[in-house]
């Protein structure tokens, strides 16, 4: 008995989505590229960690600092901010110390979410639009527009350097003078506070 063959295309059609026919577009991850907006992710992250947790750490090594106390006061300055200054001092750390810490998370912290900011803002269309409706918004108020910058001077004192970031970010002002304002305001409360708890101490100690 003699069979016939056929051969039926569909059944050779490799259904992928790289396929002619599939209208599916195709991500980078399934090209195997890298997406552009993960050097530059990738950069500021470790550069966020250079600030944040290797440079105290490096000064407390050089010092002879215990590094189980900094890198206590490390992690309590990312959940309480300036307000940790009380647990180095309690922890026996030296005040010049303590605020250099301070300084060193907040401006890791700061400089990350705008550079994630920048990102979000250059690699996404929502993002793009949102910002510039933002930002003709707030320049509608002129007072706003000249003087709304130096509000992140006493905002940070209450908001914190995680949401100054992104007001700064959302309404459009300069980058730079936002971060030297944010932390113009972060180490002047950082300051006063170490030295309140100082007297706090003093007096403390002193009875």
């Amino acid at each position: 008995m003699r069979f016939n063959c056929f051969l039926v295309p569909s059944l050779y059609f490799e259904d992928t989505c790289l396929s002619h026919g599939d209208s599916t577009p195709v991500t980078d991850m399934e090209t195997g590229t890298i997406p552009d907006y993960l050097v530059p992710l990738l950069g500021a992250i470790i550069k966020a960690l250079v600030l944040v947790v290797v440079l105290p750490l490096t000064i407390a090594f050089f010092f002879t600092i215990p590094l189980p106390s900094t890198l206590a006061l490390i992690t309590s300055t990312l959940i309480i901010e300036y307000g940790a200054a009380p647990i180095g001092l309690g922890l026996g750390l030296p005040p010049v110390f303590v605020l250099c810490v301070l300084v060193c998370v907040a401006l890791g912290v700061t400089l990350v979410l705008f550079d994630i900011f920048a990102i979000m803002g250059e690699h996404s269309e929502k993002v793009s639009r949102f910002l510039k409706k933002s930002s003709d918004r707030a320049k509608q108020s002129s007072f706003l527009t000249k003087y709304g910058i130096y509000g992140l001077l006493p905002g940070v004192m209450t908001l914190g350097f995680y949401v100054c970031p992104a007001v700064s970010w959302v309404l459009g002002w300069p980058k730079t003078r936002s971060i030297l304002l944010i932390m113009a305001g972060y180490i002047s409360i950082s300051i006063v506070t170490i030295l309140a708890t100082m007297g706090i101490f003093s007096l403390v100690f002193l009875k």
